[in-house]
């Protein structure tokens, strides 16, 4: 197990080189710590670099995390088994999702999660820039006793009961000039109550990408500080399925959720084979091409923090 400092996890592992982070390299956190320890939730980390930020945590059935949480960066996730439900304690907005399901929480949206089903609940998490701020280790916890309920009162001076009227949300045919507005344009995403937005299967962006070798991209979300989605490599026919070298301003970090992604660098030629539940962590402006040798698709969720 890898020692946790957020910003830079892997402990002392160079972010400026590709890698892949298996079980080896992974760091365990919880959210909150000490203070609140019984309403906690197990969080595996993967990267934490000054700008981007992926692993996945866990609910138990009927298990909780509070209080609720804020970031400087915004978060997305990725539901791969069960059911959450998410709050936002300002306005009292609660959106309940499914596997194969996404939300995106806005930076500084307040937030919390539960699970009410009969299952065990595991999601995804991708932050950018930042889940914490800079130079900062412990989470943020001034917003415990803090939750908008039915017949709640109100709090003076805090706000936190004031209205807010239900909010329409378009739903658009998306093309790929939406990348960076996706679902909506950003200043959408930061006014106030700042809305949680689910993407179910319906409002994701799907772009073919590549033109020798095309693979499918699901954008649940893109914004200004984050890109975040499903990728589908499929197997191949005659040989093996590929696709063409890519590179992107940002970071990238690709957790593989079923199948085995193998990834080259074009540059170095160094090889990698990413198994379900590790990760692919590709540095800014480092070109690469996917590689699938399996006789299954592969699909992984894919976090960028720019494109």
């Amino acid at each position: 197990m890898a020692r946790i400092v957020h910003g830079n996890h892997p402990f002392n592992v160079p972010k400026d080189q590709p890698m892949r982070i298996g079980r080896e390299q992974v760091g365990y956190f919880t959210y909150p710590d000490i203070e609140f320890l019984g309403s906690s939730d197990l969080n595996t980390l993967f990267i934490s670099t000054d700008k981007l930020t992926l692993g996945y945590y866990e609910l138990a059935p009927g298990a909780q995390f509070s209080p609720a949480d804020h970031h400087p960066g915004d978060e997305c996730y990725f539901l791969l088994e069960g059911e959450l439900t998410e709050v936002n304690c300002f306005s009292g907005q609660a959106c309940t999702l499914k596997a194969g399901e996404s939300i995106l929480i806005p930076h500084g949206a307040a937030h919390g999660g539960y699970n009410f089903s009969n299952n065990k609940m595991k999601a995804v998490f991708a932050l950018a820039p930042n889940m914490v701020k800079p130079g900062t280790q412990t989470f943020p916890t001034d917003l415990a006793g803090k939750w908008r309920v039915i017949g709640g009162g109100s709090q003076e001076g805090q706000g936190l009961y004031e209205g807010h009227s239900a909010y329409e949300q378009p739903r658009y045919l998306g093309t790929i000039d939406r990348l960076g507005s996706w679902p909506v344009a950003d200043e959408e995403h930061r006014k106030e109550p700042k809305y949680l937005r689910v993407a179910h299967e319906e409002d994701k962006l799907s772009i073919v990408n590549g033109y020798d070798n095309p693979y499918l991209m699901k954008f649940s979300f893109s914004t200004q500080y984050i890109h975040f989605g499903e990728i589908i490599l499929p197997r191949g026919g005659n040989f093996c399925r590929i696709s063409d070298p890519e590179k992107h301003q940002g970071q990238t970090a690709i957790y593989v959720n079923s199948g085995y992604l193998s990834v080259i660098i074009t540059e170095t030629r160094e090889t990698f084979k990413i198994h379900p539940n590790e990760v692919m962590y590709i540095p800014e402006n480092c070109e690469y091409q996917m590689m699938n040798y399996e006789a299954e698709q592969v699909h992984a969720i894919f976090a960028m923090s720019a494109l």
